[in-house]
């Protein structure tokens, strides 16, 4: 029956006994505190049958550990981290691309956030700090986290840590498996000058302070699931696997970085056996200086005042309306904000003229037509596989603060198949280029998504094709 029926109207059941379910913590190879740009190094377990989706790297927080200047940590912990490589021995893995925070960033725009709302940091703070309920900030404190009950975690990971499959994996068959990861900069946090409301006047939470803020994280570790099976079926297979074809396959996703200050054209080439995206990336040119927070467009400001207390004797305070309708349409009866670092920003040299979009692979023009932006911004739609949007977000939100484009050159769904489909360019490397017309020098990022394999064979040997 469940050879002819689909699973959902079929009755049947497997079970597999002997399984073991343990969890260990790994220290960094270095000391447990670092601050921006430093580098940590985590060994995972060896001859281990490991759950690549179980990885979360724990730490504490303190948003300016060298002057009390407003400093606030940027919402979703993940920004903290600006690269992560994975060796296998000594050899690469995963490419150790630039700006993986801002690759996070630009697909959870589109994707919706895969963020824990519990321990990873969703909201930038503006008075209250929500993540252990402590004291009202005042316009010089702080946002700081340093008891051990306080600890965030990141455990979402992209690139081959989220995407290699299977994901669970035997490292008896791999050599020394190390993850690298690097600290972002400084600049990723924010400088607040005061703690009320966006228009209130020169001291709220989007006018930047004097000092640089500058973050710490303390009592860093990485945890991992290590499972265990009484039977050696899995063994065999492997073992069959590699004496039949010579390898095993195990696909995942890499990520190539090209940045560039774009005034109309920014060219960057890509050689790959399956080049799947291109995920373009626009924010201001001074995105990595000093800056507070960002008020999104839509949400909370300045101009709605209540009674502190009952009896009318405490003075007005301020719990803002809307930059929408005062109702709050559009789920906007509410703050939001994001680091000025990670603002992704339609640059438009004049309002009045609207820019267009187009892309440059080898001789040929995807789309075959400039477009504008809602035009570019529907493809960006069916390039996403995983389309959802947990907030509602405008189209005034998307230009002003989320404007992130994708391109697809694979199938659809792709990915849930194993299935390497995009672009193969190692033969002749694909010259492509961004043009676009009425836009302002800017900062473009530009990520080109493939799909690599990493071969493994005999001996612990191991190949990447990219």
């Amino acid at each position: 029956m469940a050879g002819v029926l689909p699973a959902n109207v079929s009755f049947f059941m497997q079970r597999l006994q002997g399984v073991s379910v343990s969890h260990f913590k790994i220290n960094p190879q270095s000391n447990d505190s670092a601050v921006a740009n430093r580098i940590l190094r985590f060994e995972l377990p060896s001859n281990s049958l490991l759950n690549f989706r179980s990885l979360r790297l724990m730490f504490t927080a303190d948003a300016n550990q060298t002057a009390a200047a407003g400093g606030r940590l940027p919402n979703g912990i993940y920004k903290l981290i600006e690269r992560v490589a994975v060796y296998a021995g000594g050899s690469l893995l995963q490419n150790n691309f630039q700006s993986y925070n801002l690759y996070q960033a630009a697909k959870e725009a589109l994707e919706g956030s895969k963020c824990d709302s519990v321990v990873g940091h969703p909201e930038i703070v503006r008075s209250v700090p929500y993540h252990d309920g402590s004291a009202a900030l005042t316009s010089t404190a702080n946002e700081s986290y340093t008891d051990t009950d306080d600890m965030f975690a990141i455990d979402y990971w992209e690139s081959f840590l989220g995407t290699v499959q299977p994901s669970i994996i035997d490292t008896g068959i791999l050599p020394q498996l190390t993850i690298e990861i690097t600290l972002a900069e400084d600049s990723v946090c924010s400088s607040c000058a005061g703690v009320a409301l966006d228009g209130t006047g020169s001291s709220d939470i989007t006018d930047v302070n004097s000092n640089k803020a500058t973050y710490q994280l303390d009592r860093l570790s990485m945890q991992v699931e290590v499972l265990g099976m009484a039977t050696s079926v899995l063994d065999q297979i492997t073992e069959q696997r590699i004496a039949s074809v010579g390898y095993l396959s195990l696909p995942f996703k890499n990520i190539f970085t090209f940045v560039s200050s774009h005034q109309g054209t920014s060219r960057f080439s890509v050689n790959s056996a399956s080049w799947d995206r291109v995920w373009m990336v626009y924010r201001p040119t001074g995105y990595a200086n000093k800056a507070a927070v960002h008020r999104v467009p839509g949400y909370k400001k300045k101009g709605a005042h209540v009674d502190g207390t009952s009896g009318g004797t405490a003075a007005d305070v301020d719990v803002g309306i809307p930059e929408y309708d005062i109702g709050g349409v559009l789920d906007t009866n509410k703050e939001k904000y994001i680091s000025a670092y990670f603002r992704m920003k339609e640059p438009l040299t004049s309002a009045s003229t609207p820019a267009t979009y187009q892309l440059q692979v080898n001789a040929a023009t995807i789309p075959a037509f400039r477009c504008n932006r809602n035009e570019m911004y529907e493809i960006t739609r069916n390039s996403v596989d995983s389309y959802h949007i947990e907030h509602n977000m405008t189209l005034n939100q998307y230009v002003d603060s989320y404007f992130v484009q994708c391109m697809r050159f694979c199938l659809p769904d792709s990915e849930m198949s194993r299935l390497a489909s995009g672009l193969d360019t190692r033969s002749v490397s694909a010259q492509a280029a961004v043009e676009t017309t009425g836009l302002d020098t800017c900062n473009l990022t530009v990520f080109a998504e493939c799909t690599s394999e990493l071969r493994v064979g005999s001996g612990r040997a191991v190949e990447v094709i990219q």
